[in-house]
Parts: structure tokens; sequence; C-alpha cells
């Protein structure tokens, strides 16, 4: 892995660390993609009968169009998030029919990015790991490299289940209003496109706004202490207990 940042924290009682990068190794691919896998069926995103290797492989990651993401802890990958670069994305190629966003619209396409597979699983049944800390740092990751790499916006679809949990975390996001949806229901994610109760919404983030909420957080020295640009330590006080029960960290 090439590493952007870590995470220092206690879980029950023992010091753990939180790798994150980029996998740059077939080990660390192949175990990504096993738990895209993993993740995607579990909830019914996919047919499990489309991956009989049980690897979520798709043409963009065999077209090696996708920069990766992922968050790491005693050798486990527990989280990972992909950028696909490419002149049109799927967003608005195989997903929704919509009006460009006029934010977007200023942006040459070589500079514009699509976000995709972000997945977090727990860390282990009895051990507590904050998955939506996990989550909030593989953003970070991504935005880290959407900054060095000037790619000043990028598109998402997202669950309006996630949406509810990043519009509470403070996460600025604007929802692309009106769309149409296209995608097939004889698709690959049909699963995740067609179910009511939960269903994708076209959104982008500007990488600009996102770090700055982000930055703001984990400066926060109530919560966090920062040591250098790719050392973060999670304190152990009332104040992050609290938080823990609020499922917010």
């Amino acid at each position: 892995m090439k590493k952007i940042q870590e995470l220092h924290l206690k879980i029950d009682g023992k010091r753990k660390v939180v790798k994150f990068g980029i996998p740059n190794t077939d080990f660390e691919l192949k175990k990504m993609y096993a738990l895209r896998y993993q993740v995607y069926s579990t909830r019914g995103y996919i047919n499990p009968l489309a991956f009989p290797d049980k690897l979520d492989i798709d043409q963009y990651d065999k077209d090696k169009k996708c920069i990766y993401f992922v968050a790491q802890i005693d050798g486990q990958i527990i989280g990972s998030v992909r950028i696909i670069k490419d002149k049109y994305l799927p967003i608005e190629t195989e997903c929704y029919e919509f009006d460009e966003p006029e934010a977007i619209n200023k942006i040459p396409r070589k500079r514009r990015a699509e976000i995709g597979r972000l997945v977090v699983r727990p860390y282990s049944n009895t051990e507590y790991l904050p998955r939506n800390l996990i989550m909030l740092l593989l953003i970070d990751s991504l935005v880290k490299y959407g900054t060095r790499h000037n790619i000043p916006a990028v598109y998402a679809f997202l669950k309006t289940k996630l949406l509810g949990k990043l519009e509470k975390l403070k996460v600025p996001i604007h929802l692309i209003k009106p769309y149409k949806q296209v995608y097939p229901k004889d698709g690959v994610l049909s699963g995740y496109f067609y179910k009511k109760e939960d269903k994708a919404v076209p959104a982008y983030f500007l990488t600009s706004e996102v770090k700055e909420v982000l930055d703001q957080m984990f400066s926060n020295e109530n919560i966090f202490e920062k040591v250098g640009r790719q050392k973060l330590t999670l304190k152990e006080n009332f104040y992050n207990k609290f938080l823990k029960v609020l499922k917010v960290i």
C-alpha cells in the first residue's frame, strides 16, 4: 500500500493502527475486490451468480480506469472506495439522464471523476471500531488525492441511507435534480438501483468544500490529536465515548 495517512486508536484497551492508502499489490487488490463482493452481495446489490470467483470486478476495473483507496487494520482490508477517471462517466452514460450541473459544466472532462464502491465492514463481532470514522477517512484520503491531482469535482450516486448519514456528518453534497434513472433492470447492479426502500440518487461533491469540512473536523482537538500530515490519533475521553454511543464516530 502507498500510505496516505494513519488513524491510531484504542480498541477494547488495545492500541491499533488503521492505515489508509492506495493498494499497490495484486494481493491487496484481490482482498479489496473480495470485500466489495462480500458487502454488495450481502446487501443484495448484486447477483452473486454473476461473480463466480466472489470478486467484484467490473469493466472499469479491467480497463484500469480506477484509482483505489483502502483502509487496512491487522492486515485486513475493512474499507474501500474508488475514483473512476474516463471521458464519459458511468453516472451519465449508464445510470441516469440529467442536465449537467453548472458547477460541473465549468470543469474540463479530463479533470472530472466519479466516486464509487464505497464500502466499510465491521472490524470484528466483539470489538468496536467506528465505521463512520473509517468512511470519513476514506473520503478524506480521496480528497487529498483529488486536491493534489487537480480534480475539483466528482460525481457519485448514493443510497438515501448513506446520503442521510453524510448529511448528519455535515459533508457537503449537491443533489442533482431533476433526473431520470435509466439503469437497466437486468444490469449487474439492479439490486442497488431498484430497492425502493433505499433508492440511489445522483449527486456531486466539490473537492474544496469537502476538504474544508474534513480539515475542520479532524483538527478538532477535543476528538483528535494530529502529528504531522499522516498520523491522526483518536483521543480516549468521555466526549468521544458519547459520540460513539450516538454512532457519530
